[in-house]
Parts: C-alpha cells; sequence; structure tokens
C-alpha cells in the first residue's frame, strides 16, 4: 500500500470516526473506483456508522464514501429525497449554446480544472448532446453554477439542480447478450464480454481496471457466478443473468445485460 493509499484510508477512519462521536452525516471527497476498492475493503470499527457510496447519479464511477448514524435507517437517495438540505451533493446542469460545437467529457473536465476545482471535488460528468450533467460537492455547486461559462469553444449556462431531478433521464439501460466460455474465470468473462484478447484481459485484470462487485479484482482466475457485477473502465459494465446452462460443446452459455 502506497503512502497516499495510507493517508486515504486515515481520512476515512476520521470522517467515519466523526459520525460515529457526534451522531452527524459525514463523507469524503469523491473517489475513483480503485479508492472505494481500497475503502469498502476496511473494516468497519463504528458499529453505529452506516457506510455507503453515493454519487448522486445512478451507478455512479465516481462517489464520495458516506457516513450516516444508524438512527437513519433509510437508503441514502431516499433520505436525501426528504432532507435535501443534508445532500452532501449537488448537481450542476449545463446547457451549451446552441450555436457551440460538439463538447465532450474532456471539455467540461477542463473547463472545470480552468476554474481551480479539483477532480476529488467532482463526481461523474453524463454528457448529452446539448450539455451535461456533473455530480459535485455541494458546497462548490454555487461557485460552479455562477462562474462556468465557458468549455473549449462552447458557451454555458450552469444552474444547481437536486440529484433528485437529475437522475431522471440519466438510469443506464441494459442491452441483453450472450456468449460462451470454457469456463467462469474472470479473465475468459472478460475476453468474451468485452471483445478483448485473453492476454488483454489478463493486463487489464492485473493493472486494476476491473472491478467485481464495485472491489478492484487483480486476479485473473476469480470465479465469476451469477448476479455479479463486472466493470471494465472506459468500456463498460456487464451484469451476469445466468451462466446455469451448457451448449451442446460443452461450454457455459453466458447470459449477460451490457451497459456502456
Amino acid at each position: 500500500m502506497t503512502s497516499d493509499e495510507k493517508i486515504l484510508l486515515a481520512r476515512i477512519d476520521d470522517k467515519a470516526r466523526l459520525c460515529s462521536e457526534n451522531s452527524m452525516i459525514t463523507n469524503s471527497v469523491f473517489l475513483d473506483m480503485h479508492e472505494r476498492s481500497l475503502v469498502s475493503s476496511m473494516k468497519n470499527a463504528y458499529a453505529d456508522v452506516r457506510i455507503f457510496f453515493y454519487g448522486g447519479f445512478d451507478e455512479c464511477e465516481r462517489s464520495i464514501a458516506l457516513f450516516m448514524p444508524d438512527y437513519i435507517t433509510d437508503e441514502p437517495q431516499n433520505y436525501f429525497d426528504s432532507f435535501p438540505e443534508d445532500d452532501p451533493i449537488a448537481v450542476v446542469e449545463i446547457e451549451k449554446d446552441k450555436f457551440s460545437p460538439a463538447l465532450g467529457h474532456r471539455d467540461y473536465l477542463g473547463a472545470l480544472m480552468g476554474l481551480g476545482i479539483k477532480r476529488e471535488m467532482t463526481g461523474d460528468i453524463i454528457v448529452s448532446e446539448n450539455g451535461c450533467r456533473i455530480a459535485v460537492l455541494a458546497k462548490i455547486a454555487p461557485f460552479i453554477a455562477e462562474n462556468l461559462d465557458k468549455a473549449g469553444r462552447g458557451t454555458l449556462k450552469a444552474k444547481i439542480i437536486p440529484p433528485s431531478q437529475a437522475r431522471e433521464g440519466t438510469k443506464a439501460v441494459g442491452v441483453p447478450d450472450s456468449f460462451t466460455v470454457s469456463s467462469m474465470r474472470l479473465d475468459s468473462v472478460v475476453k468474451n464480454a468485452f471483445r478483448v484478447s485473453r492476454g488483454d484481459a489478463v493486463q487489464a485484470i492485473e493493472s486494476g481496471v476491473v472491478f467485481v462487485n464495485d472491489t478492484e479484482c487483480t486476479k485473473p482466475d476469480k470465479k465469476i457466478a451469477g448476479g455479479d457485477k463486472v466493470v471494465f473502465r472506459r468500456k463498460g459494465r456487464i451484469i451476469i443473468n445466468d451462466c446455469s446452462s451448457v451448449s451442446k460443446k460443452g461450454r457455459i452459455i453466458v447470459e449477460i445485460m451490457r451497459f456502456q
């Protein structure tokens, strides 16, 4: 474990301790999938603290570690829908001028960096034809909404919207698909699901860009089962719907739902 990773885990433990001692909601900055996997491996030392990963949108790649006192029994989205003033995340909706050129994820992220916003302060950026929606820490949302007016050669208008509104229309729709494998090893599933070579699948897994059920997995021979979620960063994610049938040639038939 690197020194930066140790510092991250120490800060996470501090947030959990504050939640326990003060019976208050606390949270980290935004974490990427690797950092989230590290936090997931921590043992929760505080029995009165519930830990969640929350990013504003459904199925986020970037999320905060959220610590809630155990007297709050609702899930984060439900709780914050009822008490939006407690939500540590806000969503900034960006509308691009219709005469501006097409803009992508990198353009919007670059514009945020140009305002001095660190990446750890921002979550996922959901790009559409007419603009984007950006999950950010609530405390910096007013600054972004007031100052983010350009990205690349595009002219922008920004406003803050509730995460409950932001989730409307952004829920990913899966596409059913299937393939066959000789075994349910992770490298075999990745190879066939994401249409890469076996060597590239192994390299991706060992380099830490493949996650199983939101946990980084660097073992190509890990066994995958029905219901598992596999994420290949920058290539998409799948959910294993069924892997109980066998073809006439003795290969396992894997039924999946594919998300981009």
